[in-house]
């Protein structure tokens, strides 16, 4: 214990020497067992959580904080002496507390992700040799399990629909910005960051269309156009309300927060949005919904429309179909266009 005291104590030496910056209070001594624990789990989020997220500093306390609680819960043990029973045994009680299989298995993903990257140390290698979480980690929840991931049916969408169109129509900035976002989420099925995160550049006006660029999940750098006068006519309607048509020409953020007296400020984040969502669903007699349900309800609709999961695939922009059939719990039957035609050839030549 008092050896992985030490190293951590270095690797934080370390890092305050790379960045600069006077923490020597982060400096750990031999008998500091907690403060090693603290610094690890400190060092480990940091390593492990993108730069660019949304999200970043409420990530980083949400990952401590879960991994903290295991080593309270297993009271002092350091991790070269963790065993996979002691994983299984807060696996267990976090069931027996009734915390959601999900829930409970993203935090045993967090710990084991903890072990990982302490393993994938030269040093600290030579006292955690091996993986306890990973040999305790539950089966992943099945998909279609959480509302997270159930598509709306059409009655919900249009009354989610109507209650927003109805804000925008009563000259609110916010309600006719989140009009056109909400529809940007239901006609192209994009995803929450895609869409959140979109610039001016990154937007083109045709006549009776959008063209956007920008990189998707993946990095890959993609271009897409939708044909939607709707869709079209609310972000002009909402940039116009606002006064920021011209951003259109700069590389700005698209969405803004209007928190004074309507007036643009800051970039829009995707939580806030989301919160909306919720309010105007409440209002429609709807219950608890997700942002990402947007995606599954723009699924289902092509997967109607067409019969294909080779169109939902495409549509959806997964590289996988196996990924796609998490998003369509069945394919309607493909209507018949062509037999008819292809019959009367034959039966033509027979004749």
């Amino acid at each position: 214990m008092l050896n992985f005291c030490n190293l951590i104590g270095s690797r934080v030496k370390v890092a305050v020497m790379n960045s600069e910056v006077q923490q020597t209070a982060l400096v750990t001594t031999d008998r500091d067992y907690q403060a090693a624990i603290r610094n690890a789990l400190r060092l480990w989020a940091s390593a492990v959580t993108a730069s660019s997220s949304e999200q970043r500093d409420e990530l980083l306390r949400n990952k401590q904080r879960v991994v903290a609680a295991f080593f309270d819960f297993v009271e002092g043990k350091s991790p070269a002496e963790i065993s996979a029973q002691d994983v299984e045994t807060w696996r267990d009680d976090m069931t027996e507390r009734g915390l959601k299989p999900a829930t409970v298995y993203a935090r045993v993903c967090f710990l084991s992700s903890f072990f990982g990257w302490a393993m994938r140390d030269p040093q600290l290698r030579v006292f955690i040799t091996s993986n306890p979480a990973r040999l305790a980690l539950p089966k992943p929840p099945k998909a279609y399990q959480t509302e997270k991931v159930k598509a709306w049916t059409d009655a919900e969408l249009q009354a989610i629909v109507e209650v927003v169109r109805a804000k925008a129509a009563g000259n609110d900035i916010v309600g006719k910005r989140d009009y056109a976002i909400l529809l940007f989420f239901l006609v192209t099925g994009m995803r929450r960051q895609e869409i959140i995160s979109l610039r001016g550049g990154n937007i083109k006006l045709g006549d009776d269309s959008i063209i956007m660029t920008g990189k998707v999940k993946g990095g890959d750098y993609v271009g897409r156009e939708v044909r939607e006068p709707l869709l079209r006519a609310a972000l002009v309607e909402y940039l116009s309300a606002c006064g920021r048509l011209d951003v259109l020409k700069r590389d700005a953020p698209l969405w803004t927060r209007h928190d004074n007296a309507g007036s643009p400020g800051a970039p829009l984040n995707s939580h806030s949005f989301a919160k909306n969502l919720k309010r105007y669903a409440r209002t429609a007699g709807i219950g608890h919904v997700h942002l990402h349900q947007t995606r599954h309800s723009f699924a289902r609709i092509v997967a109607e429309e067409t019969g294909s999961i080779t169109d939902v695939q495409d549509a959806l922009g997964h590289r996988n179909a196996a990924t796609t059939r998490v998003y369509v719990q069945r394919i309607a039957i493909k209507r018949d266009k062509h037999s008819a035609a292809v019959t009367a050839r034959f039966s033509r030549q027979r004749s």
